[in-house]
């Protein structure tokens, strides 16, 4: 999806800009689907364990998934909109595993 301004300086593409701007969004699309199959895969694991490791590194990942997810739609969808969504996500999945690594930490001490 093209903004008005730049249909016009589509127009005057040259064959190779036309080229690598095809091969840009094709690489982008395959990027999405490879994200989105990471992220179900890491939903199961999430879901499945066996333990609690298991599960913060698989939320871990689906959090920099999710935020890898977000930029390839960004640049797929041409705007920054999405670009806010990618800085939230980041500074939550980080909190979200230094509070994960504490109560595995305290957790491990306990026993």
């Amino acid at each position: 999806m093209m903004l008005a301004a730049d249909m016009s300086s589509a127009s005057t593409m040259n064959a190779f800009e036309a080229f690598t701007h095809g091969l840009l969004l094709l690489s982008v699309d395959i990027g999405i689907v490879a994200l989105f199959l990471g992220l179900l895969l890491a939903l199961v694991r999430a879901l499945r364990g066996p333990q609690l490791v298991d599960r913060g590194v698989a939320t871990d990942l689906i959090s920099f998934l999710s935020a890898g997810l977000a930029i390839l739609l960004t640049i797929r969808l041409d705007t920054l909109l999405m670009f806010d969504a990618v800085l939230i996500v980041s500074i939550l999945g980080f909190v979200s595993t230094i509070a994960f690594a504490q109560y595995i930490g305290r957790r491990g001490s306990a026993q």
